[in-house]
């Protein structure tokens, strides 16, 4: 049985290798995010795309209700000491990757306390009950503790609370109780989802951003692996010039663009903005590209091939949809 599991193990383990070493994971690594993105985003989306019900016509079945909440006691959180209804509280350590800029939490501990509570509208009320309530969609309170000791990391406390008064959106399955009344509960299917109207506007602007780009995501995204799996290749000469541009060259260039830009509200002006923008998007999605192609040995000419796809692409998608993209941020 090892023996197997080792098989299997090295089988899995020189996929790995032949993929990451391929111009396959051209094509299937998009494929993977895109379902990545969607399997996170669901929830989301199903919040979004529930219309609103008022409280006096709710049926059985999946409902979103929006209303303020009260509830029979108050809590006060570990932390920030916040008088509430319902919290979660996480406490995790945290380290800096300096190559990135980034950072990662680890050895995290999380603390909870929950309650039911009633949530009204104009037409009446509700009372919502579940063993345990998902406040991801609610704004966070953050707060690092940074240690001066060498070699020990920074503490991150983070809250989000459900407060009396607050006005805000609840999904959930509309269930009769014993006393023939309405109330939200949990299912396996159908989990209690807590919003904000902040949260719900920007989820539609996202969705809304995607809906506009996603024609021309496509078109970079077929005609990418076109000339990298089926297009005929031309024998060009490296031209290492071009190459040391395309890296590092194409993002300064994108800033300079980006800053002229925001300078003035002309014609000139938004197309400044326009192609900074567009170079900028192209530098950050032609990289790892780009060391792939190199890595795998491609033909010079499908490498230009290629950036040309990705930036005619995003220039059309940012280009025809500037005024739209600039309408959302306002």
């Amino acid at each position: 049985m090892k023996k197997l599991y080792l098989i299997v193990f090295a089988l899995f383990v020189l996929l790995i290798v032949i993929l990451f070493f391929s111009r396959l994971m051209v094509a299937i690594v998009p494929i993977i995010g895109a379902i990545i993105v969607w399997f996170a985003s669901k929830t989301s989306i199903k919040l979004i795309k529930t219309t609103l019900t008022p409280i006096n016509a709710i049926k059985e079945g999946l409902v979103k209700l929006r209303g303020t909440i009260t509830a029979p006691e108050t809590f006060t959180t570990p932390y920030f000491k916040q008088e509430c209804i319902g919290y979660h509280y996480k406490k995790a350590n945290v380290t800096y990757d300096s190559e990135t800029g980034t950072e990662h939490e680890n050895n995290a501990t999380i603390e909870e306390e929950f309650q039911d509570f009633v949530i009204t509208d104009s037409t009446g009320t509700i009372k919502v009950t579940s063993q345990r309530f998902n406040l991801s969609f609610l704004p966070v309170k953050t707060d690092t503790v940074h240690n001066i000791k060498y070699g020990e990391d920074d503490v991150k406390h983070s809250e989000r609370t459900l407060k009396i008064g607050d006005t805000i959106s609840v999904m959930g399955y509309a269930q009769k109780n014993a006393d023939e009344s309405f109330e939200i509960i949990e299912q396996l299917n159908n989990p209690v989802v807590i919003s904000n109207a902040a949260f719900e506007n920007n989820s539609r602007k996202s969705f809304k951003v995607f809906k506009y780009l996603l024609p021309y995501i496509l078109l970079m995204y077929f005609s990418v692996n076109y000339f990298v799996f089926f297009a005929p290749v031309k024998h060009w000469p490296q031209n290492d010039a071009l190459v040391v541009f395309g890296f590092f060259g194409v993002p300064i260039l994108g800033l300079i663009f980006g800053i002229i830009g925001k300078r003035g509200t002309g014609y000139l002006n938004v197309s400044f903005a326009v192609l900074g923008g567009t170079l900028l998007l192209v530098s950050l999605l032609t990289f790892p590209l780009l060391c792939l192609l190199f890595m795998t040995k491609t033909a010079f000419y499908t490498i230009v091939c290629v950036w040309l796809c990705v930036f005619i692409s995003i220039l059309l998608g940012v280009g025809i949809n500037h005024k739209k993209l600039t309408d959302l941020n306002e």
